[in-house]
């Protein structure tokens, strides 16, 4: 009887030994992967911590088991342990990656939506300076216009250019008459058409 109590014993803790080795394993693998691919994800990095976490949980668990309801406990705990732990974190393996794989084609589409802004987003300057060829406007009326469209005030443009406010009015009125508009808000719309 002593002797067939010995060999559940020692079947009951290779059992043990197997189930958590192999935890022990799958968390080694895990934290390898997550730190030894070329780019690291996220969900490697959830899944080596998921992995860890679940061989001190079987470590701790089979030794709580083996103390209070012996090892054959313990090896049923163990092995329930190993079987669930490795499908759910496939499980989750699996969802946490569709989440990453879903986050990673919102930020290409995001990237592509700058990327065309950008591409139609020009400055004042190529703004202005293709308006100059489109409308024949000399190059002190396009100084002036790309002020104008910067939201410089006549006197301001004065200053700036070192020249009066009647030159600048007199540059402003060539503006409106050669890209026939009727205001500044006008003169906006059209040069911001022009890109």
């Amino acid at each position: 009887m002593r002797r067939e109590n010995g060999m559940a014993d020692i079947i009951a803790t290779t059992v043990i030994l197997v189930s958590v080795g192999a935890t022990f394993c799958a968390g080694c693998y895990a934290i390898a992967h997550a730190a030894y691919f070329d780019e690291p994800s996220r969900a490697d990095l959830l899944l080596a911590f998921y992995r860890v976490v679940v061989f001190a949980g079987a470590v701790v668990g089979c030794l709580a088991f083996s103390e209070a309801y012996g090892n054959a406990a313990s090896a049923a705990f163990a092995v329930v342990l190993c079987g669930c732990s490795i499908a759910a974190g496939s499980f989750l393996s699996k969802t946490w990656g569709r989440e990453e794989d879903v986050e990673r084609q919102r930020i290409e589409e995001l990237r592509a939506l700058v990327d065309r802004y950008r591409e139609g987003e020009d400055s004042v300057e190529s703004r202005c300076a293709r308006a100059a060829r489109t409308f024949d406007l000399t190059r002190r009326e396009e100084e002036v216009l790309a002020l104008l469209l910067k939201g410089r005030t006549r006197s301001e443009i004065a200053h700036e250019l070192y020249v009066s406010g009647d030159t600048v009015k007199t540059h402003i009125r060539n503006v409106y008459r050669k890209t026939g508009v009727a205001g500044k808000d006008e003169l906006v719309e059209a040069i911001g058409m022009q890109s």
